[in-house]
């Protein structure tokens, strides 16, 4: 159901061009109303219209490899936005996949290192306290052995969301490369290598502040969760069942909140220029009486990808229980060290985040000009646009026709 339209704020829909022509009046018209008109090239701003065109006053040139799916001009629903993600990928130019490669590699890397730093500094905590006593449900002592359950629960906890972490720092990085791409996948055209490199020119700092800002929220449960899992390693003897449920109570729905309000900033830096606290104020009143529906898109989409990648997590699980590779983690001693095992694990771990980041880095995108839609009838204004750039060539046709 849409939202309440709220005052119109005057920033632009994208890159810099001519002054649009006034936006005509009414509601869009049937002909371009529903999903986007293939080859149509228009842009519209808050205060109309206009066809898109480079920084140069020239049309942006086609491919004739393009290929859309289609966006309705409307509100979306959660899985048309999915959707439309999955599309608006293979329409990146190849330098900013590239560009994206990397990124994600890096985080991957990082992810990997602070995991291996993880596991060795709980395994010598539980190789530190081997045994423990306790009582049995008939009062009798009975010795256990490391690691405890709660241990094992609390380092599965803390790994799976160290990755949430690294790879939410890439997707917000790569929400903001992939912003003008996917903008001009929304007006029905390919994306310009050249204009899409003007609009992110002196950008890239911006996103990477953007995108280590709005991890916080997440690295603060998932550091509570590590002290959590080397205490239970620590204290093997005693539970963590109320801790682990406090710290999900307090943090979690909190770190959804904030992850909701500031999911659109980085787009909102790339497409309107925005600079860093303009960028976190945009996403905020973006956000606004939608951050459930922001926050729930966010939380399925980590979902379907990480149910699309189940195989190459499987894998990975694998490599770690049967070829030595978590023992190296732990660094237990008599462990094989540094071989091809690990490195295997490794490629498959980035694998894993090199299909699944572009994924939600275009859904981000998609959520930015979801909101716009429904929070500033952006979708009439692209279709007005529309409108007006065909009507040149539907009144030579109908001159063609009257005048065989």
């Amino acid at each position: 159901m849409p939202e309440a339209e709220q005052t119109d704020t005057g920033l632009p829909w994208a890159s810099p061009s001519a002054a649009p022509p006034a936006e005509p009046s009414g509601p869009i018209p049937a002909q371009v109303n529903g999903v986007a008109a293939r080859g149509a090239a228009a842009e519209a701003g808050p205060q109309g219209g206009g066809a898109r065109r480079g920084g140069g006053g020239r049309t942006a040139p086609r491919r004739g490899g393009f290929r859309q799916r289609p966006i309705p001009l409307r509100p979306m629903s959660v899985l048309e936005l999915i959707d439309g993600a999955v599309g608006a990928v293979p329409a990146v130019p190849r330098f900013l996949l590239l560009r994206a490669a990397a990124v994600v590699s890096v985080s991957a890397a990082a992810a990997l290192a602070l995991t291996w730093w993880f596991n060795h500094a709980v395994s010598g905590v539980v190789q530190a306290n081997p045994t423990w006593t306790s009582l049995d449900e008939f009062g009798n002592l009975v010795t256990d052995y490391a690691p405890s359950n709660a241990e094992r629960i609390g380092l599965v906890t803390t790994e799976v969301l160290i990755a949430v972490v690294c790879s939410g720092f890439a997707a917000t990085v790569l929400a903001g490369l992939f912003a003008p791409s996917v903008k001009a996948y929304v007006d029905a055209e390919p994306a310009d290598p050249d204009e899409v490199r003007a609009m992110l020119r002196g950008g890239s700092a911006r996103l990477f502040g953007l995108a280590a800002l709005t991890t916080v929220p997440r690295l603060i449960p998932t550091a509570l969760f590590g002290l959590l899992t080397y205490d239970a390693a620590k204290n093997p003897a005693s539970g963590i069942a109320g801790r682990y449920i406090l710290i999900c109570l307090g943090c979690l729905p909190l770190c959804y909140w904030i992850t909701s309000l500031t999911a659109v900033a980085a787009p909102a830096a790339a497409l309107e220029r925005a600079r860093f606290g303009a960028a976190l104020r945009r996403s905020r009143r973006l956000a606004a009486r939608g951050t459930m529906r922001i926050g729930w898109t966010c939380l399925l989409t980590l979902l379907i990808v990480g149910a699309a990648t189940a195989a190459l997590d499987a894998f990975g699980a694998e490599l770690r229980d049967q070829f030595g590779v978590g023992d190296q983690f732990a660094g237990v001693p008599g462990n094989a060290g540094l071989n091809g095992w690990l490195l295997l694990y490794f490629l498959v771990y980035a694998a894993t985040l090199l299909i699944t980041t572009p994924l939600r880095a275009a859904t981000a995108t998609l959520l930015y000009v979801d909101r716009r839609f429904r929070r500033e009838g952006l979708d009439i204004r692209i279709g007005w646009a529309r409108l007006a750039n065909s009507a040149p060539a539907r009144r030579a046709d109908q001159n063609q026709g009257a005048n065989p």
